[in-house]
């Protein structure tokens, strides 16, 4: 094809055919002009569709880690409930010592369960990939792009007040120590792995028991602390729970359409 066009060319330029030559070399460069288009534009197609394969990548990855997340965030509202019946529990046996009688264990065990208390890492890794390495453009939707950044920070800002969770659960270790001696301390944990173990713990030993834990006043003192810190671990995971599920539908919604990639 081009010896062709540059015979053509020849022969135009032999038979001094200017105005043609002319028309010609146009010609020649409008086809080259079109072939660079041509190759452009199929090039920029490849790339487009690598980063909406990639694009789709992420947010299939972010989607999962919601998963996780909410996974999480329902762990953590029922154990912060089931923690703080043990705290109401508690108060409640420091005036009614037939409690303690009637549900030795699960007094013995609220001494040290009562505070547990954690605020899970969420799986963030897509999330951090995607922008560390400046891929957060690939996100055209820019709702969709808004939203997973704001879900991210909001659980970041939760976590900056982890210090005051802490420092509670500091304090409540520090108040409750002597109230149990390492025999008993050892058998709550083993029931952390164990849960049907059973204490077999004497009346006097339990009378032991509540009578250090009658004493403790500074101890009993921090219970309204103790609650409130999982009570608002509730509603902070409640919060991040409703996010998660509102960011996933986003997500849906935005793959739904794509069953090609």
């Amino acid at each position: 094809m081009l010896r062709f066009f540059r015979t053509l060319r020849q022969r135009f330029l032999n038979e001094n055919k200017f105005n043609k030559y002319l028309l010609y070399a146009i010609g020649e460069i409008v086809l080259v002009v079109i072939g660079i288009l041509i190759a452009l534009s199929i090039n920029n197609w490849n790339e487009n569709l690598k980063n909406k394969k990639l694009e789709t990548s992420y947010l299939k990855r972010i989607y999962e880690d919601l998963d996780t997340d909410l996974l999480q965030y329902e762990s953590t509202i029922n154990k912060a409930q089931e923690r703080n019946k043990r705290v109401l529990f508690l108060e409640s046996a420091i005036k009614d010592s037939q409690l303690v009688h009637k549900s030795s264990d699960y007094f013995l065990k609220s001494i040290v369960y009562a505070n547990y208390t954690y605020r899970p890492a969420i799986s963030n890794h897509s999330f951090e990939e995607l922008k560390s390495s400046g891929r957060l453009a690939l996100i055209e939707n820019e709702v969709l792009r808004v939203s997973i950044a704001k879900y991210y920070d909001l659980e970041f800002s939760y976590s900056q007040f982890d210090f005051l969770r802490e420092d509670v659960q500091i304090k409540y270790n520090e108040y409750s120590r002597g109230i149990l001696n390492q025999e008993q301390l050892n058998w709550v944990i083993t029931t952390y792995y164990f849960p049907d173990s059973a204490s077999n713990i004497s009346k006097k030993e339990l009378d032991d028991v509540y009578h250090r834990f009658l004493s403790k006043s500074e101890f009993h003192s921090i219970f309204p602390q103790v609650f409130e810190s999982k009570y608002s671990t509730i509603e902070a995971m409640d919060d991040s729970k409703k996010q998660a599920e509102k960011l996933k539908r986003e997500i849906q919604d935005e793959l739904t359409p794509r069953t090609n990639y």
